[in-house]
């Protein structure tokens, strides 16, 4: 049966903390094809980064795709938890108890998704429960729809890193399917240690250590990363007493640094091989990224996992008021197109109705007679109540622009500069500027919801630049400002 949801145009974005990275897939005759892609360093973005983001899908030409975007794994908390239980809904409520403890934070701060990954023994499941912060979603989530775009889901990098593995190498490797695997891939400035045992992801660690550091430092930080990738593998020999390592992939930039396989075969004493990021891809010549320098910097592992096979993907932190915000909107447009079906039919039957419209056409011809008679009647009456309005307005200035620039001049420390102030009439104030450091930006936002002029003030975006060697902080705060 033809599907056509999987085979709808889908486009993967990445907003990390030093890289934009977008990839779009298209379905051909050989299956999904990466067609588009883009690498931009933060740093090289001037302006807000929305508008970046809506510039690069004008240019990129993306209309309408299915938009996930991903969470990178140094970005979240991952648990590997053994639970009493094979019911979903006796798992989901474990999930729950469990999800508040795993956490310093509040439910409220936190989103959060599980899957099963191994049935361990009779009745019991072992499950990763991701954990991560509200507002790192949230901030993507509204960065991406303030540029226009609707995201659809929101994943973790780790999943489209597997996804990529499982298409590139693992068809060859049923050799180890009973053993452990480790897949490490490098990115920029972090990197993602992940164990796959009989074809799933059973484990994964964050590395703080990057193409970058290993770069610039080699014989530094090549160090250190051997010592991080032991201490990870004894944390999951610990977790799994029988797990035995058979070999070891580097993916991602992992090609940019010079025979680090055989180093870690040597001092590891564990077969260790470099991939190819491309391997077993559709990926069309017109993309352009492969000759590209800064392409060998990033990891594209979990944007072309993604892309390639993005309805594999189990964990969703998509927080749930925007699930239920997303079912709402559907079922707006169901109903539209129902509505827009019955207006159809029903002019379909006004069209025998013809001789009945003619006299109601003369009859308007009378009711427009009657009309033109009272129009200047009618006109006084709308400038008189033109003049009402007006003085209405003079009369209520609880939330006149004067007003709200004096408070914003009263709540404004020293250290907040502003470079546009925008005040819609009673409605909302959006305040752009830049600030010496991002805690000042979060504490002003913190000033202005405790004001009674203002409520639901939120920054839409923040930023770290630098401009002449000196770095500040880049914002823009929305707040609506009229009383409760």
């Amino acid at each position: 049966m033809f599907d056509r949801e999987s085979r709808r145009p889908v486009v993967v974005v990445e907003i990390g903390n030093d890289w934009l990275k977008i990839a779009e897939s298209r379905f051909s005759a050989k299956g999904r094809c990466i067609t588009k892609a883009k690498f931009i360093r933060l740093v090289d973005i001037k302006g807000p980064l929305k508008d970046a983001v809506a510039k690069l899908f004008k240019s990129l030409k993306l209309g309408a795709h299915a938009i996930v975007t991903y969470l990178p794994r140094h970005l979240v908390n991952v648990r590997i938890m053994e639970l009493p239980s094979i019911d979903p809904r006796e798992i989901d409520d474990m999930v729950n108890l469990q999800v508040g403890k795993q956490t310093p934070y509040a439910k409220e701060e936190i989103v959060s998704a599980h899957k099963v990954i191994d049935t361990s023994r009779e009745g019991y499941i072992k499950m990763m429960l991701v954990i991560a912060k509200r507002n790192v979603v949230t901030e993507r989530m509204d960065t991406l729809e303030a540029s226009g775009v609707g995201v659809e889901k929101v994943a973790l990098s780790s999943e489209g890193v597997y996804s990529w593995f499982k298409a590139a190498y693992m068809p060859g490797l049923a050799q180890y399917f009973e053993q452990s695997m480790v897949l490490v891939d490098i990115d920029s400035n972090y990197s993602d240690f992940i164990v796959i045992r009989r074809g799933k992801p059973v484990f994964t660690r964050n590395i703080f250590i990057g193409v970058e550091n290993m770069v610039k430092n080699r014989a530094e930080w090549q160090e250190k990363f051997i010592e991080e990738l032991n201490r990870s593998i004894e944390r999951y020999r610990n977790e799994d007493k029988a797990a035995k390592v058979a070999k070891i992939f580097l993916s991602g930039a992992a090609r940019s640094i010079q025979d680090l396989d055989k180093l870690l075969s040597s001092r590891l004493d564990i077969p260790t091989e470099t991939t190819s990021p491309t391997r077993n891809l559709c990926i069309k010549k017109s993309v352009g990224i492969l000759p590209d320098e800064d392409f060998r910097m990033v990891s594209p592992s979990a944007l072309f996992g993604m892309a390639m096979n993005y309805r594999d993907l189990e964990l969703d932190l998509t927080p749930e008021e925007a699930r239920i915000h997303k079912s709402m909107e559907e079922k707006r447009k169901s109903l539209t197109v129902m509505g827009v079906l019955i207006l159809t039919i029903a002019l379909l039957f006004s069209s025998l109705l013809l001789g009945g419209i003619y006299t109601r056409t003369v009859y308007l011809k009378e009711l427009q007679s009657k009309i033109s008679k009272i129009e200047k009647t009618a006109d006084e009456a709308r400038r008189m109540r033109l003049r009402i309005d007006l003085v209405e307005k003079r009369l209520d200035a609880k939330g006149s622009t004067i007003n709200i620039l004096h408070e914003i001049h009263r709540l404004t420390p020293s250290e907040i500069h502003f470079s546009n102030i925008n005040i819609e009439e009673k409605k909302q104030a959006i305040l752009k500027g830049r600030a010496q450091a991002m805690s000042d930006v979060f504490r002003f936002v913190t000033t202005i919801e405790n004001s009674p002029y203002f409520q639901n003030a939120k920054t839409t975006y923040t930023t770290t630049k630098k401009e002449k060697n000196v770095e500040y902080a880049d914002f823009e705060i929305i707040s609506t400002y009229e009383k409760r």
